[in-house]
C-alpha cells in the first residue's frame, strides 16, 4: 500500500536553487515541475520545459537546479513509500516527463486534490489517498507510453471530449477537419487509428447515450429529446437509436424505467 510521508504544493525557490543528492531519500520522490528547471539524466545536463512529472526511486541519485531562463525554480513535491514496488523498468525513473496540452492542469488538479486529502483527516483517509497517488503514477506512466504520439492525438482526444459534452452541436466533419486545420481525410485515417472506430460513429454514440439518459430521467417527449440531442428530424433519431439500441426510443423508455 502507498503512504505519503510529507508533500507540498507550489514550493518556490530563487535562481540559486540547486538540489544534489547522490543517494537521493530512503523514500519515492514525485514532482510536479511549475518553471522550465536543468535535470541531470543519465551523466547528462538537459533542459526541460515546464509542467513535467518526475518520479525518483528509493536511493537514486536527484541532481537538478533552476534554469538559467528562469528567475526561480517552483514546482510541488510528494514523498511516499510503498510496500509493493511500482510501475516497471521500462518507466524512465529520475527522467523528467514533458505533459503536453492540458495534461499538465489535469496532473496538478489531481495533485492538489492530494493535498487537501492528506492535510485533511476523515476515516478513509489512507485507503484513498493511497488510491488517488496510484492513479498519479498510472497518468504518468500513461504519459510516457504516448510520448511518441503526434501531436495531433492531444487536440483529437479534446475534440472527441467536447463531442460527447455537448452531443446536441453541429458536428460536421468538414467543420471538424477546418477546426484542426487538417484534411477530411487526415481526420478520418487519425480518428479510427486513435479510437478505433470513426468521428460519425463517436457523434452517434454520444447523441444516443445523451438520449438514453434523458429517456430514463425525464417524461419529456421524443421529439423533444431529439432536439437536444442534435437531431432535426425525429424520424431520424428513432432509426438511428433503434439501430444502436435494437429498441425504438419509447420501447427503451418502457424497459429501463419500469
Amino acid at each position: 500500500m502507498i503512504s505519503i510521508l510529507r508533500m507540498g504544493e507550489d514550493s518556490e525557490h530563487d535562481a540559486e536553487f540547486d538540489v544534489d543528492r547522490p543517494n537521493g531519500f530512503p523514500e519515492y520522490l514525485f514532482l510536479l515541475t511549475k518553471t522550465r528547471g536543468r535535470f541531470c539524466v543519465g551523466g547528462e545536463w538537459k533542459e526541460f520545459p515546464a509542467g513535467c512529472a518526475v518520479l525518483f526511486l528509493p536511493g537514486q541519485a536527484q541532481r537538478y537546479h533552476a534554469s538559467q531562463l528562469e528567475q526561480n525554480y517552483r514546482d510541488s513535491w510528494m514523498h511516499f513509500e510503498s510496500d509493493t514496488a511500482i510501475l516497471d523498468n521500462s518507466f524512465p525513473f529520475g527522467e523528467p516527463i514533458p505533459l503536453r496540452g492540458n495534461k499538465a492542469g489535469e496532473f496538478n488538479s489531481l495533485f492538489h486534490i492530494i493535498c487537501l486529502k492528506f492535510y485533511g483527516m476523515s476515516p478513509s483517509r489512507e485507503s484513498i489517498l493511497a488510491h488517488l497517488v496510484e492513479s498519479l503514477l498510472l497518468m504518468a506512466s500513461d504519459e510516457n507510453d504516448s510520448k511518441n504520439m503526434p501531436e495531433i492525438y492531444n487536440r483529437l482526444v479534446e475534440l472527441r471530449r467536447e463531442i460527447y459534452a455537448h452531443p446536441s452541436a453541429e458536428w460536421h466533419v468538414p467543420k471538424m477537419a477546418s477546426r484542426l486545420c487538417i484534411s477530411v481525410g487526415y481526420l478520418h485515417a487519425s480518428w479510427k487509428s486513435f479510437f478505433a472506430t470513426t468521428c460519425i460513429a463517436d457523434v452517434i454514440a454520444s447523441r444516443i447515450a445523451h438520449a438514453q439518459s434523458l429517456l430514463s430521467s425525464s417524461t419529456i417527449s421524443v421529439s423533444i429529446i431529439a432536439e437536444r440531442c442534435g437531431y432535426a428530424n425525429p424520424e431520424h433519431f428513432i432509426r438511428q437509436f433503434k439501430n444502436t439500441t435494437k429498441m425504438t426510443p419509447t420501447q427503451w423508455r418502457r424497459e429501463f424505467t419500469r
